[in-house]
Formats: C-alpha cells, sequence, structure tokens
C-alpha cells in the first residue's frame, strides 16, 4: 500500500527520517535540459537511512527547493555518467571536504564505474585541489565507498547492497550508444529496485522484458519517458505497446518542459491522448512529493 503526501508544508525543510516507513521523493522530475522541473533525482529515505539517487547539474538546487543541502545528504548512489546525473557531484565532494567540519558522504558504486566515473568526469574539477600525502587526490579522499555484490536474479545483471532497512538492487540498462544492442555493449547505466517494491527503470532504450519483468513483481514502477522517438530513452509511443496491466502500475518520469502541452508532441496518427491517466498509467510522476509505502 502508498499514499502520495505533500512534503515541505509551512515552508519546512524535508526530514531525512521517517517511522520506519519507505519514502520515496523525486527531488526533481524532467530531462536532461529541463527548466521547469529540474532533473530525475531521487531520495530514498527509511528510518533513519537515506540514499540520493543521481545529483545532477541541478542537484543542488533541487535539494535547495526543499531546504537541503548537498552537506545534509550522507549517501549517494550515481547511476550513469550523464551530467543531469552526476553534474552535481563536484558541488558535493568540495562542500565536504573544504566544509566545517570536513565530512565523507558514503558512494554506493561498482569497482568498474567508480573508476571510469573518477578518471572520466570527476577527477578534472577535485584530483588537484591538494597534494594528500605526496599524491594527488583520489575518489576515496571524498567518499566512503560501500560495495554492491553481484546477484543472481530477474534474468539480468544486477548487483545488490543492505543499507540499513534499505535494500538497493541495481539493474543494468541499454541506455547509450543508441547503437548498443545490449547491456554488454553500452556504458554503465542501472535502474534501481528499491526493498522489492519499487521499481525505478533508471536511463533506459524501450526494452519490452525489463518492465515486464519487474511488473510481476513491483508495488508501483516508474519509467523515464521522453516526448519523442528515437534517442537513448523509452518514447511515450513505445511505452504505450505494453500490456495495460503494466501501464496501470507505472508512473512516467524524466519527461520534456512540453509535457503538459500534448499538442506539441502528439501526432495524429498516434493512438494515445498524451495524458496519461487517460492513457492508462498512474500519471507523471510528481517533483517534490512523498510516494510512501507502508
Amino acid at each position: 500500500m502508498y499514499e502520495v503526501n505533500a512534503i515541505c508544508e509551512e515552508g519546512k525543510p524535508l526530514s531525512l527520517k521517517t517511522d520506519g516507513h519507505l519514502r520515496v521523493v523525486f527531488i526533481g522530475v524532467g530531462s536532461a535540459f529541463s527548466k521547469r522541473r529540474r532533473q530525475s533525482n531521487i531520495l530514498v529515505i527509511q528510518g533513519d537511512h537515506h540514499v540520493l539517487i543521481d545529483c545532477g547539474t541541478q542537484g543542488p538546487l533541487a535539494l535547495d527547493d526543499i531546504g537541503l543541502s548537498v552537506r545534509d545528504v550522507n549517501c549517494y548512489l550515481p547511476t550513469h555518467s550523464h551530467a543531469d546525473h552526476i553534474g552535481g557531484f563536484e558541488e558535493v565532494m568540495l562542500m565536504n571536504r573544504y566544509g566545517q567540519p570536513s565530512f565523507h558522504p558514503k558512494l554506493i558504486i561498482l569497482r568498474d564505474y567508480q573508476d571510469l566515473l573518477w578518471s572520466k568526469s570527476l577527477s578534472g574539477g577535485a584530483e588537484y585541489c591538494e597534494v594528500n600525502q605526496g599524491r594527488s587526490l583520489q575518489i576515496t579522499d571524498f567518499f566512503e565507498i560501500l560495495r554492491p555484490l553481484p546477484i543472481e536474479t530477474f534474468g539480468s545483471k544486477c548487483w545488490k547492497i543492505q543499507y540499513g532497512p534499505i535494500e538497493l538492487i541495481l539493474v543494468r540498462t541499454r541506455h547509450f550508444p543508441d547503437s548498443a544492442l545490449n547491456v554488454d555493449e553500452s556504458q554503465w547505466c542501472s535502474g534501481i529496485y528499491i526493498n522489492r517494491k519499487v521499481w525505478i527503470s533508471g536511463d533506459t532504450m524501450f526494452d519490452r522484458e525489463y518492465p515486464e519483468r519487474f511488473s510481476q513483481e513491483a508495488e508501483v514502477m516508474f519509467h523515464d519517458c521522453q516526448l519523442f522517438q528515437g534517442g537513448v530513452h523509452a518514447s511515450y509511443q513505445e511505452l504505450m505497446t505494453l500490456p495495460r496491466e503494466i501501464r496501470a502500475k507505472m508512473y512516467l518520469y524524466h519527461f520534456g518542459d512540453n509535457w503538459d502541452h500534448p499538442e506539441t508532441w502528439v501526432q495524429n496518427a498516434d493512438k494515445f491522448t498524451g495524458h496519461p491517466e487517460q492513457d492508462g498509467f498512474l500519471g507523471w510522476t510528481q517533483q517534490q512529493a512523498a510516494y510512501d509505502f507502508y
């Protein structure tokens, strides 16, 4: 059972604790270049534990929207290396290392992706901030690393970590390049399955078997959705080909700024309205709302 509840009522910051239930808050729901609804970064909170899945270029602003900063978050999980998912990590690193007191937040990451993330994306703005014990800085000078372990489940390449009461299963996705035929040809990218209740697709091209597989167990599903055909995300048109019983468990997120003007992206030949509830989905994912699971 779940409810959608308001947060930050009367201007209060979002609490990073719950009474024990699972809470999922999308601090943004927009696509990479969204200006209206921030980018799709997600807070997962249960009891005294929390994880921020991705912190993009607008991530620190999205946290500020709900009364928080990167200094308040103590655990992060990056899904892949596009800027709308990792563009805020330089602020995370520098604010925590050089703020008072200094702090090492936790980072949930596989070893192979850790090396890729650091060498290709994060080291340029942080590696030479200082010399530490005769060497340039490494990602471990900024984060305490938590390592998910591989598991055999769901017929996919998956890794699991238990962080307090929060179980996180990372699932490889086929996101980019657009020529990739399978996950082995793709750059690192993952979706997240939380407490065997909440499935978040992560960035992915349309892969029918992916939502079909997790719909058998998940209580609620969140699928990224672009409003045009082609490229490296599942399109609304493609998601409409899923069976109605799957769409009935699915919210859509990671959409463009014209999501609420379907006349700009629904074509005459399309057999849908562009209004998710009318088209059999649960709806657009709400920004700055709590999805509370009991």
